[in-house]
């Protein structure tokens, strides 16, 4: 499994296919949950409710000093061979998210040529075409 630390407390996996990715998911929840559990006072911890009201959680993602998913993205783009600062922020002018980046490779109907190229030419090459490729394999690569 190929780890890369992106900020404290927070990585990055890439799965070995989709039985991994199941796994981890599962992973992931229990602990979600586990977490949320340790959080409620003793006589709530029979109550089904584990995670916050709505409107704590809004409250909660309204701090402006919080990252976006567009910032962790962002981060996650830099960790690419020859992505640098400029590169990353020319992606996201183009695709805030790694979804809206998927979609558009999905688009492109498996023309693996024209996805590796794909950031390259919609950025007039500001996007170097071995960046582009380095950039298609973090999302599609096997």
């Amino acid at each position: 499994c190929f780890t890369t630390e992106i900020l404290e407390g927070f990585d990055v996996q890439r799965t070995s296919g989709l039985a991994d990715t199941l796994r981890k998911y599962g992973y992931l929840t229990q602990s979600i949950v586990q977490y949320y559990t340790s959080l409620e006072p003793e006589d709530e911890v029979r109550s089904p409710k584990v995670c916050p009201p709505f409107t704590d959680f809004i409250k909660r993602c309204q701090d402006s000093d919080k990252m976006t998913v567009s910032d962790v993205f962002a981060t996650q783009l830099m960790q690419v061979p020859q992505v640098t600062e400029d590169v990353a922020i020319a992606v996201l002018d183009l695709y805030p998210t790694l979804l809206s980046l998927a979609r558009a490779y999905i688009l492109l109907d498996g023309d693996v040529g024209a996805q590796e190229e794909m950031l390259k030419k919609q950025s007039n090459n500001v996007i170097s075409g071995a960046a582009s490729r380095n950039i298609f394999q973090l999302v599609w690569g096997s």
